[in-house]
């Protein structure tokens, strides 16, 4: 059993690095789904396909299954659902519609928020941090010190990421895939004249191909998670204002157990552990010590540690809502008029 507050205070761990290998859940034989893009510009995709893949000087492929802005997406979310009672309840308003901070992607970066009635006090506290104090940040946004952010609008002030997971498929091939569709009635049937038909297709009517659009990839080589902590970082964190680098120890490593280890991907991408994590304490010589971790310690950790670390700080976690705002329209256009003048 791992000492988790210990590998805070041992000022030589540098970081936690977790290895999962993963597996389709339809089996290897069968493509699995990554995410796809728009191309850049006219010139289309770098590799003709829209996945983000990468080619090793070898000649293999390697596939971008999930990235790390997604990944911290996916941790971030469990702070609105099972973790909500370990952070403090921040929400934002906009039309009829109310979400937390958690699911905003830019966290207290966020445009939304930003412009909301909460402005001064997020300007106050990304200025408190780039002045040393993280405290105001956590106080309103903890997720933001672990998952980072990046006022670029205003202060201009960047919080690192203290937390980085990737999943990557090695040795890909990529697969293209057509169909067509049939409608069930016939332009008699339906009563449409020959032009009508061709313009059918458009709506659902006539049959429509849908030919080498892209299909997935079939991986030949690993699935594999890393995730890495960066514990220099909680360090930097506690040092700045005790407890509070135990506070996000405790976030980071229960976002991942919960929300990180979640491999429903996308509909295609579905994934599943394949055998146990490989979990490694890195030292600053470039030594590495297996470890011993699981979700069981970690929620401990949480509950008996690290929260109650956060109430020595004053940052009130649990469902009481410590600010509810409102998006201010006004705000919003004027961001978008300044957008538009840079």
């Amino acid at each position: 059993m791992t000492n988790i507050k210990a590998l805070l205070e041992n000022a030589g761990t540098v970081a936690l690095r977790v290895n999962q290998g993963l597996e389709p859940m339809e089996g290897w034989e069968v493509p699995v789904f990554p995410a796809t893009y728009p191309a850049a510009d006219k010139a289309g995709h770098r590799h003709d396909t829209p996945y983000t893949v990468n080619q090793l000087r070898d000649g293999r492929w390697v596939a971008t299954l999930d990235t790390v802005q997604s990944q911290a997406n996916r941790m971030e979310a469990s702070f609105s659902g099972e973790l909500a009672h370990t952070v403090p309840t921040v929400s934002i308003t906009a039309g009829e519609r109310t979400i937390g901070l958690p699911d905003l992607p830019h966290r207290l970066a966020d445009a939304a928020i930003r412009t909301s009635d909460l402005h001064d006090e997020i300007r106050a506290a990304f200025e408190a941090y780039d002045a040393g104090d993280p405290l105001p940040v956590a106080q309103l946004g903890p997720t933001s010190l672990v998952y980072g952010a990046w006022d670029s609008r205003d202060t201009r002030v960047k919080i690192p990421r203290m937390i980085r997971s990737e999943i990557y498929a090695w040795d890909v091939d990529i697969f293209t895939r057509s169909a067509q569709f049939t409608s069930a009635f016939s332009r008699e049937d339906l009563g449409l004249t020959e032009n009508e038909w061709k313009k059918g297709a458009e709506v659902g009517f006539a049959p429509t191909p849908s030919v080498d659009q892209h299909g997935g990839v079939v991986v030949h080589g690993e699935i594999r998670q890393i995730m890495t902590l960066h514990l220099g970082a909680c360090r930097q964190l506690e040092q700045a204002r005790p407890g509070l680098g135990t506070y996000l120890l405790g976030l980071a490593l229960a976002g991942y157990w919960v929300g990180g280890r979640a491999y429903d991907l996308r509909t295609g991408c579905w994934l599943i552990p394949q055998g146990t994590p490989s979990i490694e304490a890195i030292q600053r010589d470039g030594t590495r010590s297996e470890l011993e971790l699981d979700e069981e310690q970690v929620t401990r950790f949480l509950n008996d540690t690290a929260v109650p670390a956060a109430a020595t700080l004053d940052i009130r976690t649990g469902p009481d809502p410590i600010h509810q705002a409102t998006f201010d329209p006004k705000a919003g256009k004027a961001l978008l008029k300044k957008g538009a003048g840079e």
